[in-house]
C-alpha cells in the first residue's frame, strides 16, 4: 500500500495556548499572522475543551493552515484529528499508545511523541513515531512539569541515542528566540541534530506575531543549517590573521556602543577590579550574588560571569542557577574554574558546575585548564603550576572544547583557545599581569564583555577579548609612571579603557598564531 503522509519542515513549530494571547487578540487572527511570519507546523493543544467545540475550533483553524499548506497536528484526540483529517496527532507518555494511535488513523498521516529520556526515545522509534518532541528541554510556564527538565545536554543524549535512525526531531520547553542557538548548536552531533524547534509561549504572547515569526524563523534556519554542516556554531575555515584581526578591531567598539550588561558572581578579591574592568571597555557591571536576584537579572543580562574562587555552598547554588537561568534566556555563560584541581573539595564543586551547567567559554589558566582535560595540570590556590608544550596545550583546549561543546581559553606566557575545530595561539601580554591579584578573573570578566556583544562566534570573543587585554598589558607595563604591580595595576585599566576607544592600535600589537 502506498504511503502518503504529507512532506513536513519542523523547523519552527507552533503549539498553541489560546490563554497565553496578549488582551484582546482573535486566536485565528493570531494564527494566521504566525503563518504568514514563518511558522511551519501547527499542533492545536486543547486540554480543557469539550469535543464538539474542539471540532468546531479545529475545522476553523485548519481552514487557515489549508490556505498556507502548512500541516495541522492535533494534540492527543485521534477522534477531533479525524473529524477534521488533520495530519496528524501528537501524544505523550501518558495518552493513548502510538499502536492504538496509528490503528485508527491509518498509515497516511503523522504521529509525534513526546519523549523526555533514551527509553522512551527507543520505544517511539520503534513503534514507528514519524518525529520525536523532545522535552522539557527547560522550565515551562505553559506546563506543569513531574519530571527534571533535560538541558542541551539531556536533548544531546537523546539525539545520540538514536542516530541513524533518520527520526525527524523537535525540542520543546522554555524554548524561545534567544535561547534556540545555544539549543540546535550544541545538541548537534557530528551526525544528527534537532530539525526544529516547537514553540509555546514565545510565539503566543507576541504582540507582533508576523515579525516576530519571520525573525524566529530565520534564526532557527540559520543555525540547523550550520548544524547539518557541523556540531559547532562557530565552526569556519577562516586561517587569516589579518582578517581576524580586522574582526578584533570592529568587535572592540561595539561594547561601548551597545553598553550590556554583564552579571558577575566572582570572588570577594576581585569584585571591584572586574567592575573596573568592564567599565573601562563599556559595559555595566553588576554583582550580585543573592538567589533571588538571578532569575531577574536573566532577563536583561548581556553575559554571565561565574568565578569560582569562593567555594561556599550557597554561592555555588546561586551560580548553577544563575548559569540555568542565562542559557534559558539565550546569554553566554563565561566559568572561570580558578583552583579547580587544587584541592579535593574543588575538583567535586568544578565537576558539579560542569555537569549541571551548560558553559559557552571555560577560561582558565594553564593548571586548571590541563587538569579539567586529563593532562595532568596542577593548581596551588589560584596559581597555575608547571609548563607545557605547545602541542599538549592546543590538545588540551580543543578536547576539553569538544567534551563540553564551548570554547575553552588557557591563559599563560602564550594563550591557547579553541571551540573544538579551530586551535589559536596568542602571544601578547606581559609579565606583570603574574604580579598582581586577580588577572585571570580579569581576563574572564573581559571575555564576558566581548561575548555580550559577539553572540554568533566566542572564539572570535574569547580571542579578541584576550587579546585586548593583553595588549594593554604591555602597553600598560611601557608606562614611565609604572614602577611596579600597585602602579601597573591602575595603568591596567586605563589602557584597557584607551583601547576602547582607539581599538586600530591592536593591528599592529596583535601577536595571533592559527596553529589549526
Amino acid at each position: 500500500m502506498t504511503c502518503n503522509k504529507p512532506q513536513v519542515d519542523y523547523s519552527l513549530y507552533l503549539v498553541t495556548e489560546r490563554s497565553l494571547l496578549p488582551k484582546g487578540t482573535n486566536f485565528l487572527e493570531h494564527l494566521e499572522l504566525c503563518l504568514k511570519g514563518g511558522v511551519t507546523l501547527v499542533q492545536l493543544r486543547e486540554k480543557n475543551l469539550d469535543t464538539r467545540p474542539f471540532i468546531e475550533l479545529a475545522k476553523q483553524t485548519k481552514a487557515i493552515t489549508d490556505k498556507y499548506s502548512i500541516p495541522l497536528i492535533i494534540n492527543d484526540r485521534v477522534d477531533v484529528a479525524l473529524a477534521v483529517d488533520a495530519a496528524g496527532v501528537h501524544v505523550g507518555q501518558d495518552d493513548m499508545p502510538l499502536q492504538q494511535v496509528r490503528h485508527f488513523i491509518g498509515d497516511n498521516k503523522i504521529i509525534g511523541v513526546s519523549v523526555n529520556n533514551v527509553q522512551e526515545a527507543a520505544e517511539a522509534v520503534n513503534a514507528g513515531a514519524d518525529y520525536l518532541g523532545i522535552g522539557a528541554v527547560w522550565f515551562t510556564s505553559t506546563k506543569t512539569l513531574t519530571k527534571k527538565p533535560l538541558g542541551v545536554e539531556g536533548v544531546q543524549t537523546i539525539l545520540q541515542s538514536i542516530e541513524g535512525k533518520n527520526v525527524p526531531t523537535v525540542a520543546i520547553g522554555g524554548i524561545n528566540m534567544q535561547n534556540t542557538p545555544q539549543l540546535i548548536s550544541k545538541s548537534s552531533t557530528s551526525t544528527v541534530h534537532l530539525d526544529g524547534v516547537a514553540v509555546v509561549s514565545a510565539i503566543m504572547s507576541s504582540t507582533e506575531p508576523e515579525q516576530f515569526c519571520k525573525d524566529f524563523a530565520n534564526v532557527v534556519i540559520q543555525y540547523v543549517s550550520k548544524s547539518e554542516k557541523s556540531s559547532f556554531v562557530t565552526g569556519g575555515d577562516q586561517k587569516d590573521e589579518n582578517a581576524l584581526i580586522d574582526d578584533i578591531i570592529k568587535l572592540v567598539p561595539l561594547i561601548r556602543q551597545k553598553g550590556p550588561l554583564v552579571h558577575h558572581i566572582t570572588n570577594n578579591v576581585v569584585i571591584n577590579d572586574n567592575a573596573n574592568a568592564t567599565l573601562a571597555l563599556g559595559a555595566s557591571p553588576i554583582m550580585a550574588t543573592h538567589p533571588e536576584d538571578v532569575a531577574d537579572l536573566a532577563v536583561v543580562n548581556g553575559a554571565m560571569v561565574l568565578n569560582m574562587g569562593t567555594v561556599d555552598e550557597t554561592i555555588t547554588n546561586a551560580m548553577v542557577l544563575a548559569a540555568q537561568e542565562n542559557v534559558r534566556h539565550g546569554h553566554p555563560v563565561i566559568f572561570d574554574p580558578v583552583g579547580a584541581v587544587a584541592t579535593n573539595l574543588r575538583k567535586k564543586v568544578s565537576s558539579r558546575f560542569l555537569k549541571e551547567c551548560e558553559f559557552t567559554v571555560i577560561k582558565g589558566n594553564s593548571g586548571e585548564i590541563l587538569g579539567l582535560a586529563g593532562k595532568g595540570g596542577q593548581s596551588r590556590g589560584v596559581d597555575s603550576i608547571g609548563s607545557h608544550e605547545e602541542s599538549i596545550a592546543a590538545q588540551a583546549v580543543k578536547e576539553l572544547a569538544l567534551r563540553h561543546k564551548c570554547v575553552v581559553g588557557m591563559t599563560g606566557a602564550t594563550d591557547y583557545v579553541s571551540d573544538g575545530q579551530r586551535v589559536i595561539a596568542l602571544e601578547n601580554g606581559h609579565e606583570l599581569m603574574a604580579s598582581i591579584t586577580g588577572s585571570g578573573c580579569m581576563a574572564t570578566t573581559v571575555v564576558g564583555c566581548f561575548s555580550a556583544v559577539e553572540k554568533t562566534d566566542f572564539l572570535l570573543a574569547t580571542v579578541a577579548a584576550l587579546t585586548t587585554l593583553n595588549i594593554a598589558s604591555e602597553n600598560a607595563a611601557n608606562r614611565p609612571d609604572v614602577q611596579g604591580p600597585g602602579t601597573f595595576r591602575s595603568a591596567l585599566i586605563d589602557e584597557l579603557f584607551k583601547l576602547s576607544n582607539a581599538p586600530e592600535s591592536i593591528r599592529n600589537a596583535a601577536k595571533i598564531r592559527w596553529l589549526n
